[in-house]
């Protein structure tokens, strides 16, 4: 059983740009690039592909990085940076995971579900 509903995903491909701050909500895949800020519903998925690139703050419910981002992250309930994923930029969520050989360059906030989720409203 997947976690994911695949009849309700977007995907934004390899070779894709887009500018400009971005709202969604269920599961966005990113494998192009991203240049604004990120703001997803509560009980979302974000996930960077290996390809991917986002240059703007990201929030949202849970957020895997395959990819690049810089720019700051903030998730209600988990973040986690693969081997392959890079940060550059400051991380607050309930629960971090960086998995060996990830890139993190910024400050790590671990607060409790209650705090993280009073700092998004």
């Amino acid at each position: 059983m997947s976690l994911i509903d695949e009849t309700e995903v977007n995907i934004i491909s390899e070779g894709t740009k887009l500018e400009g701050n971005i709202h969604f909500d269920k599961t966005t895949r990113v494998h192009g690039v991203l240049i604004g800020d990120v703001t997803a519903s509560e009980n979302s998925r974000f996930i960077l592909g290996e390809t991917a690139v986002v240059e703007g703050n990201i929030e949202g419910d849970y957020i895997f990085i395959d990819g690049y981002v810089r720019g700051d992250i903030h998730a209600l309930s988990k973040v986690t940076v693969s081997a392959t994923g890079r940060v550059l930029g400051n991380i607050n969520a309930p629960s971090v995971e960086v998995k060996f050989g990830a890139y993190f360059d910024g400050k790590c906030y671990m607060n409790s579900l209650r705090t993280a989720t009073a700092s998004l409203e």
